[in-house]
């Protein structure tokens, strides 16, 4: 009875470790820490740690000059934002300059993008800006 109850137990084991595995495959690797911000600057570039990567940013037009919105992982700290609520936050901040001014430019950066969730994140908060800039 011993042996049967330690067989079973390791087939569950292995089972286990397969689901991990594909669910790895799907999502990717994400950095041990890593959560989200959006950067708002008047300026082009924004001088940014080297921690905090640069995924979608749209740049709007006002009366004050040009507004640039990024939205930006930022590997190695816990304590911003879960992704769905900072795409969220860029959604609203994006409507908000788009109401004011005009949207001049969205620059997805995909390379940077490290797995599905982002990925699916990026696509669909670009294609939600277009639809402003439309």
């Amino acid at each position: 009875m011993a042996i049967l109850i330690l067989a079973l137990a390791g087939m569950l084991a292995w089972r286990n470790s397969r689901i991990i595995a594909g669910e790895r495959e799907v999502k990717g690797d994400v950095p041990a820490f890593s959560s989200y911000t959006v950067q708002v600057s008047r300026q082009a570039e924004a001088e940014r740690p080297g921690e905090v990567i640069p995924l979608l940013e749209a740049s709007f037009k006002e009366a004050e000059g040009t507004v640039h919105v990024c939205l930006c992982r930022m590997n190695g700290t816990i304590s911003e934002l879960k992704l769905d609520h900072a795409v969220q936050i860029m959604e609203l901040t994006c409507s908000e300059f788009a109401a004011k001014g005009e949207m001049l430019d969205i620059i997805s950066r995909q390379q940077a993008v490290e797995n599905a969730e982002e990925n699916d994140a990026v696509t669909r908060l670009e294609q939600q800006l277009q639809q402003l800039r439309a």
